[in-house]
């Protein structure tokens, strides 16, 4: 308050000296002119003064002091001093009242104890009652399966007698095999197999020794004759031997005993084993008289044997050697058995053999052929 005084004692002062500096130069003027000055100096003070007060301090002070002052001062103020005023006041004023007042630092609110959770009490866990384990039930005995019967594997004879070749013949495949004495004194090393027909129940089985050889035996069937140009008996009425001719010629091939309804490889024939001019021949010349012969039902072995050769529509066996010129089809992929130099035994009778005769023509039987047994489906 002292010093808000004293300021407007000097504004005061201050005024006085200037009206008495700017009064004798305004004297030429009129006189409403400076009462026109005089009356705007003081309404220029008056709303000053409000102005810097409110900001600065408080709303009691500017009420008392502007109402004794503008009563002396209004006619000798110039119109310089108020322009000063409001420039130096409102600067200095408004950068103190917001340092002056601290900002209130907001109490910290208490954050409330949370009560502690009641700890629920354990329920307690029941004994479980032990289950009753169940007796076991007996397993069935599995029935068990029928084992297969092994067929019985055939013993081969035993070489003597300076026979050196075997003859094995299974029903079950159709094979008619040829073995020869091995490196271990047994009749062990296979040298050919070939397709050959039987006649079922008709063909006996057992082992048996060849007997009386042929060439060009007759055979009766149905009251007509065919005849079979190799052939080897080795039981009652029934013989080894080959494809059946209507004729003693080799180019008068009866189609029904190769290919035909009693082809080669079935059960077709009246107890006989027919097969091809190439097997039975080699039996002939290589095999002598008492040649062991088995016969077995089924395939204990298990043997295979290569297809009989097509004859391709012509009238003699395709595997025949004789046959002039040279059959074109290739004979079996089975292999040919290795021939000895010379037929071990010459046969037991030789029978005159009959002139070839040309194709197409059908010789006459030579006289003195031996006479074959009656034996139908040969």
């Amino acid at each position: 308050m002292k010093s808000n005084a004293k300021r407007i004692l000097y504004r005061a002062a201050a005024l006085l000296l200037l009206a008495a500096f700017v009064l004798p130069v305004l004297a030429c003027g009129s006189g409403e002119k400076a009462a026109a000055l005089a009356t705007e100096a003081p309404t220029e003070a008056l709303t000053e003064e409000p102005t810097e007060e409110p900001t600065k301090e408080p709303t009691e002070v500017p009420t008392e002091e502007p109402t004794e002052e503008p009563t002396e001062v209004p006619t000798e103020e110039p119109t310089e001093e108020p322009t000063e005023e409001p420039t130096e006041e409102p600067t200095e004023q408004p950068t103190e009242a917001p340092t002056a007042e601290p900002t209130k630092t907001p109490k910290p609110t208490a954050t409330p104890t949370p009560k502690p959770t009641k700890t629920p009490k354990p329920t307690s866990t029941p004994t479980p009652k032990p289950t009753k384990t169940p007796k076991p039930t007996a397993k069935p005995t599995n029935t068990p399966k029928p084992t297969a019967t092994p067929r019985p594997t055939p013993t081969f004879p035993t070489p003597d007698g300076g026979h050196p070749y075997f003859l094995y013949y299974e029903k079950g495949s159709f094979t008619l095999s040829i073995y020869m004495i091995g490196s271990d004194g047994k009749y062990s090393d296979l040298i050919a197999t070939y397709r050959t027909s039987h006649g079922g129940n008709k063909t006996p089985t057992g082992t048996f020794l060849i007997g009386n050889k042929e060439q060009w035996h007759t055979f009766t069937i149905s009251g007509q004759h065919e005849y079979a140009r190799y052939a080897l008996k080795y039981a009652s009425g029934v013989y080894l031997h080959g494809p059946l001719y209507f004729s003693k010629n080799i180019y008068d091939l009866d189609p029904r005993y190769y290919d035909g309804n009693h082809y080669i490889g079935g059960a077709n024939t009246g107890g006989c084993l027919r097969m091809v001019v190439r097997a039975i021949r080699w039996i002939y010349f290589n095999c002598p008289t008492d040649t062991k012969l088995m016969i077995v039902n089924g395939s204990p072995l298990g043997t295979s044997s290569a297809p009989v050769p097509p004859r391709n529509g012509n009238t003699w066996d395709p595997t025949d050697p004789d046959v002039q010129p040279s059959p074109t089809t290739a004979p079996t992929a089975t292999p040919t058995p290795r021939p000895t130099a010379a037929p071990t035994a010459a046969p037991t009778a030789a029978p005159t053999t009959a002139p070839t005769a040309a194709p197409g023509l059908t010789p006459r039987p030579t006289e003195g052929a031996p006479t074959a047994e009656p034996t139908d489906e040969p």
